[in-house]
């Protein structure tokens, strides 16, 4: 049985199908960035039970930029936060009820330096998906390896194991 918690999803809005099908519901139909401007053509969605935040399915998905803040479940895993530019993704811990990577000081106060790296990692794939959401309000096309697609069309999820 798989474990549920409450995702947060940011994407353009021409990939809502997408994000339905994977249980996500539009919430509201703007999002704006962590410093609190407007994106473009995005939409904000959630699910309120993700099994396992839809990581196995939003990390092999292609085509579609999003931005998903996932909360914790007691006992279970902490806040954590997803970017894809519709390429490449990265997975980091966030800080509690926060848009914001956490990084790790251990009991000597050395900071974990991996995880200054993986939020630095973050926060470039974050601008990406927020300049790839954007674009994608512009009609671009969205490509995947071996298909074309139209603008008005959404990427296949990936196929049912």
């Amino acid at each position: 049985m798989s474990e549920h918690c409450y995702s947060t999803l940011v994407c353009a809005e021409r990939d809502k199908c997408t994000f339905e099908k994977m249980g996500y519901t539009v919430e509201c139909s703007q999002a704006l960035t962590v410093d609190g401007n407007e994106i473009p053509s995005s939409i904000v969605m959630v699910d309120r039970e993700a099994a396992d935040g839809h990581y196995e399915e939003l990390t092999t998905l292609i085509g579609a930029p999003f931005l998903v803040c996932n909360g914790a479940r007691h006992g279970v895993y902490g806040d954590h936060l997803l970017a894809s530019d519709g390429k490449d993704w990265c997975y980091v811990e966030a800080l509690h009820e926060s848009s914001y990577p956490a990084v790790r000081v251990d009991p000597s106060g050395v900071i974990v330096r991996s995880e200054v790296e993986e939020g630095r990692k973050y926060w470039g794939l974050y601008a990406a998906a927020v300049a790839a959401i954007k674009t994608a309000g512009l009609g671009s096309v969205v490509s995947t390896p071996g298909q074309q697609t139209s603008p008005n069309e959404n990427p296949a999820l990936p196929p049912s194991k």
